[in-house]
């Protein structure tokens, strides 16, 4: 990003966001970033040029979340469950919440992180022209967010943008964590053929700034996934020889080396935000 003197405010400071109001900082924007407590609690110092503000997009009023944003510029959202909290409440009525508060303001855009989850799981290539619903629950809360955060700007004027993030990893959230590698008893559920949809920490950020950028007319959903969709037993494999883990064990043989599942495409990503990712593959 050049240098930039605008106002954003980040609702959601968690891993995510506090990477993404720290970027924002760093290229001169005026930043705001909400935490349910009040306080920076991402790791690292807390930025300079970066106001902590207590926000709940669950408890707090939409009349709220509007006076918070009445001089900021840029909007993004990019809040998660914390514990057993009811999805529902937070993903859709916190959408809508969002789309009330953001059609009354003058904001240059709003930037809202959903998931992958929100698609069908069926087996290939999926982009962002594709109505098929998942069928799961949780992934169909987050569609219903996405339809409710669409809807609800739709009468207004303010330019929006949804990023469907695939799986999140990256410091602290290393894959030989999030795949438990080092744990000698494992027995894994399945086959482990099921296709990876991932993005690295750097490049979920690197593309919400970048669509900071984009042009007041351009609105829609934009996939944000590396292009590396190995197998879930292919990848597991590759971090344990690489760490020297124990070699995993899986409930099911694999009958065969095909992937399935969806293999989330990222040629928009790429097109309209111009993103260049730092880690094309899974960094292992």
């Amino acid at each position: 990003m050049t240098k930039s003197n605008k106002k954003m405010a980040v609702v959601g400071a968690g891993w995510l966001g506090a990477e993404i109001a720290r970027r924002a900082a760093d290229a001169g924007f005026s930043a705001i970033a909400t935490t349910r407590s009040g306080e920076w609690r991402a790791a690292g110092p807390h930025p300079d040029g970066v106001e902590v503000v207590g926000f709940d997009i669950v408890s707090d009023s939409a009349s709220r979340l509007q006076s918070l944003l009445r001089d900021i510029d840029v909007a993004v959202f990019c809040y998660a469950p914390s514990g057993d909290q009811d999805r529902g409440r937070l993903y859709v009525e916190g959408a809508k919440s969002i789309a009330r508060a953001c059609s009354a303001l003058p904001l240059e855009r709003v930037i809202y992180t959903s998931s992958t989850s929100a698609l069908s799981a069926h087996d290939g290539w999926i982009d962002e022209t594709s109505e098929d619903w998942p069928e799961n629950p949780r992934g169909r809360v987050q569609r219903e967010a996405e339809a409710a955060l669409r809807d609800g700007l739709s009468d207004s004027d303010t330019p929006w943008t949804l990023l469907r993030l695939a799986g999140l990893y990256g410091p602290g959230r290393e894959l030989e964590r999030i795949y438990r590698v080092r744990d000698p008893d494992l027995v894994r559920p399945g086959d482990g053929l099921e296709a990876t949809n991932l993005i690295h920490l750097d490049d979920a950020a690197g593309a919400v700034l970048a669509a900071m950028g984009l042009p007041a007319s351009d609105r829609g959903v934009i996939h944000v996934c590396d292009d590396d969709h190995r197998t879930r037993r292919e990848v597991v494999a590759a971090i344990a020889a690489a760490t020297g883990a124990p070699e995993p064990k899986w409930a099911e043989p694999a009958d065969s080396r095909t992937a399935r599942g969806k293999r989330v495409v990222n040629t928009r990503m790429k097109e309209r935000l111009g993103l260049t990712l730092k880690h094309p593959t899974h960094d292992l």
